[in-house]
């Protein structure tokens, strides 16, 4: 089976986020994925864009996120670029906390989650890949 994806540009600003999420369960629900794999693809881009918001970006702003999405061979593999500071998505590093608090858990999550996380930096560009 050939790769299929489907490409979503938006602007990383908050109110971006329902449209986005809207995309994302329409383009996996095309792409035959079940409701519990797309609510789990949902929630990893959540967490990668309000990421990139808050911390690469400190806040709203015009910067593109862009992001991919296809199935080859049954693997779902989401493809998630930003223009923000380098942040490397497949490492949690050394101050990741184990303990539950508010805050401070999505890396561990998205780990969780997937199957396999890839990073590189493309010119200004932060490029993730992440299969489900």
């Amino acid at each position: 089976m050939t790769a299929h994806f489907t490409d979503i540009s938006v602007n990383a600003r908050y109110d971006e986020l329902p449209g986005l999420m809207a995309s994302i369960a329409d383009l996996a629900a095309g792409l035959g994925v079940s409701t519990d794999d797309s609510l789990r693809l949902q929630l990893v881009i959540e967490e990668l864009f309000t990421n990139t918001i808050a911390h690469g970006h400190q806040g709203d702003g015009e910067h593109k996120i862009n992001l991919a999405l296809g199935r080859n061979d049954g693997i779902l593999t989401l493809r998630y670029e930003d223009d923000a500071p380098p942040f490397d998505n497949s490492q949690i590093g050394q101050n990741f906390r184990l303990t539950v608090e508010v805050g401070g858990q999505g890396l561990g999550l998205i780990h969780g989650m997937c199957k396999a996380i890839r990073y590189q930096r493309l010119g200004q560009r932060n490029i993730t890949e992440i299969e489900f």
